[in-house]
């Protein structure tokens, strides 16, 4: 009787033991979902209101349509201040930013030799948006004038903490927010 009590307290131990394992994957996993998430969503509001600046600069500034490179670094330190204030632990080598604009000529094509797009990227970590703004051109509206308007995109990514990553030996760490706005 005492050592079928022994092997049951072995089985229940072993049990357990999985039981403690498992649950501790799926605690890490909720957190690392959670600070994703938390930084999604600052990314979300920053994109946003980025775009908007964007988009009403010409009315802002020199009523310049055509994006230069001094505007986008001006956006980006911006974009990196607001993110320093509100997110712990925030590291610029972290941040990437793509703005992209897609301007039409007169008879509704896209303005560029290559692909009708001009394409800034800014900061040290590597972003990439999902799709390019070059293959959202339907997206343009067309004006009583016959115009098509300028179409902007800004796309900013960041590197997360890899926390669940590391116990799977992937790498599960981008966090990517995309916004898009017609110009004026």
């Amino acid at each position: 009787m005492t050592n079928l009590a022994n092997k049951q307290r072995g089985t229940f131990t072993i049990e357990l033991v999985v039981i403690l394992i498992a649950f501790s994957f799926i605690c890490v996993f909720t957190m690392d979902v959670v600070s994703k998430q938390a930084v999604v969503g600052k990314l979300d509001r920053l994109s946003y209101s980025t775009v908007s600046l964007v988009k009403e600069r010409t009315q802002l500034f020199d009523g310049e349509d055509k994006m230069t490179i001094a505007q986008t670094s001006t956006l980006f330190r911006l974009v990196s201040t607001s993110l320093d204030a509100t997110m712990n632990g925030f590291e610029p080598s972290r941040l990437g930013m793509v703005i992209e604009q897609q301007r039409f000529n007169s008879e509704q094509q896209p303005i560029s030799a290559q692909t009708g797009v001009n394409i800034f990227d800014v900061g040290d970590y590597g972003c990439a948006p999902v799709k390019r703004l070059s293959l959202k051109s339907e997206l343009a509206p067309v004006t009583n004038f016959g115009n098509r308007l300028t179409l902007y995109q800004i796309t900013l990514c960041y590197k997360t903490d890899n926390m669940f990553g590391k116990l799977m030996g992937e790498t599960w760490e981008l966090a990517r927010s995309t916004s898009i706005s017609v110009g004026r």
